[in-house]
């Protein structure tokens, strides 16, 4: 059996195994109806010729107009297969935008890293989710860095000491990391430029913390060769990001008041509120931060 539509040599079924379009058998009345109008078309290339030699084209246009036209039926071109392969192919979105995002991400931690000043200077509020992930990163990375420490000094650590050293100071470092971004807005508001936003604050903010990732992620390393050294990075990646986040913050911006608080003032009375805040918190932070 002939297919329709691609002219392969096929055995019998109802569709092609080539192409998938659906085959005509010779007894159907579609064969039928195409084998009548191949015959009519015949009939009318030999009536147009003579009409042609003797002149009498409109009357061929008569007969062309009269003609029946066919018109097949729906064929499906793609086999249930092979649509299903094609299917299986597409990939998944949410895979896509999380790969996309990922390199996103991957860009801006690549930045803050190589530039962190520069990168900061020149992140706006675009990037404010990328600089929240850098945050959670953060908040999660310092209580696991000090927990490992003491858990390989101590050679383990009691039941119920997860708790304490990991969960709760993920809530109070989560305050802590957002207020430092509020005074450090207020800051930059009060001395710097007045139309500044918070959230590109805490994008610039994000921009600046890469290398204090990488340095808790080394801290877990040397836990292998010296544990004395591993918790000394934590401590200085700590006090560190709470000295000098807020005033590399507060510097990129280029200052637009003439009359508005001095920027030495806006520094320090960021740095007062920081210490106020780790009283209103209570003796637990300080503990827990002198605990190394």
């Amino acid at each position: 059996m002939t297919c329709p539509i691609c002219r392969y040599e096929t055995g019998d079924g109802k569709y092609c195994k080539k192409c998938g379009a659906r085959l005509i058998v010779e007894d159907s009345p579609v064969f039928a109806a195409m084998k009548e109008q191949a015959a009519t078309s015949e009939l009318y290339s030999v009536t147009r010729r003579s009409a042609s030699s003797k002149g009498e084209i409109p009357h061929a246009r008569q007969i062309e107009s009269a003609l029946p036209v066919y018109t097949p039926p729906d064929i499906p071109f793609r086999a249930a297969g092979r649509q299903q392969a094609e299917e299986e192919e597409e990939p998944n979105p949410y895979w896509t935008s999380l790969k996309l995002y990922g390199q996103l991400y991957g860009d801006y931690f690549l930045k803050g890293l190589r530039h962190p000043f520069g990168a900061a200077a020149g992140t706006e509020s675009g990037q404010f989710f990328n600089a929240i992930v850098s945050i959670v990163l953060y908040v999660v990375l310092f209580p696991l860095a000090l927990y490992a420490a003491l858990h390989h000094e101590l050679q383990g650590l009691p039941e119920g000491a997860f708790a304490d050293l990991v969960f709760k100071p993920i809530i109070w470092t989560a305050i802590f990391l957002f207020l430092l971004n509020v005074f450090t807005f207020a800051g930059i508001k009060l001395s710097f430029n007045p139309a500044a936003k918070l959230k590109e604050v805490m994008a610039r903010f994000g921009a600046l913390l890469p290398i204090f990732l990488v340095l808790y992620v080394v801290s877990f390393l040397f836990l292998f060769l010296n544990g004395d050294i591993s918790k000394v990075i934590i401590l200085l990646s700590f006090i560190s990001t709470v000295m000098t986040v807020p005033l590399f913050v507060m510097t990129s911006y280029k200052r637009r008041m003439g009359g508005g608080l001095d920027p030495l003032y806006a520094i320090l009375l960021v740095y007062v509120a920081l210490m106020l805040v780790i009283v209103i918190l209570g003796s637990s932070m300080i503990e827990y931060i002198t605990v190394l």
